[in-house]
């Protein structure tokens, strides 16, 4: 596949994802509690179900597109497992250090961007199982599989991730309508991205899986104590 083919292809599974996800996470669930559907179960649901079909359509497309699977970099090698837990208790210190940057530049505290009062136990599950495995999953082999893998193909390796990095937090700044995770963000895609480089994306993976999972059980932990 050519440079420009790549550049491309990354662009426009960049643009499809962000338009799915905004589709389904936003006009979904806004019209779920228009008629009296909780909207927290249903975008549980859009993350359990609805991600892993936004990363089939796409990696489907990119196929059709002349992308090679053997390029997404699903090794699963005890190397790259070990090597993705290494890098989850890297991430874990980076992740504190960048949640502080946040709450100093938009004045919050940890408790005002917790989303999950009033959780039942079934959005909780949907959300562990979600949340903490299924959209890691997704996001890696779409992010970082697809889109990583062509930018660095077209642009070269530090540009490669350092614009997949941007891309990747800007699509959760346009979807939650909000930058007040910004810092956080950049520092995984940055993350996420290094690491899907030097080991594979099965590595960045774990990596992403440890980091959310960890996330979520706080999130849900806080929302029951």
């Amino acid at each position: 596949m050519s440079r420009s083919n790549s550049i491309t292809l990354a662009a426009a599974v960049v643009a499809g994802w962000i338009a799915l996800e905004f589709a389904l996470r936003r006009g979904l669930v806004i019209a779920a509690a228009a008629v009296g559907v909780d909207p927290g179960l249903v975008d549980a649901l859009v993350l359990a179900i609805g991600f892993p079909a936004i990363a089939a359509v796409l990696s489907w497309y990119a196929l059709e597109r002349g992308q090679d699977r053997e390029r997404w970099g699903w090794d699963w090698t005890p190397r790259a497992l070990g090597a993705g837990v290494l890098a989850a208790l890297v991430g874990f210190v980076l992740v504190a250090g960048a949640a502080q940057v946040d709450s100093a530049l938009f004045g919050l505290d940890e408790s005002a961007t917790t989303r999950g009062d009033g959780l039942s136990a079934a959005i909780a599950l949907l959300l562990l199982v979600g949340n903490g495995v299924v959209v890691p999953i997704a996001e890696e082999q779409v992010w970082r599989g697809i889109v990583q893998t062509n930018l660095v193909d077209g642009w070269g390796v530090p540009a490669g991730i350092a614009v997949t990095a941007l891309l990747f937090a800007g699509k959760h700044v346009i979807v939650d309508l909000s930058v007040i995770r910004i810092t956080t963000l950049l520092t995984l895609g940055f993350l996420f991205g290094v690491v899907r480089h030097r080991w594979g994306t099965a590595s960045s993976t774990v990596t992403h899986v440890l980091i959310n999972t960890v996330s979520t059980v706080g999130l849900v932990a806080a929302a029951f104590g």
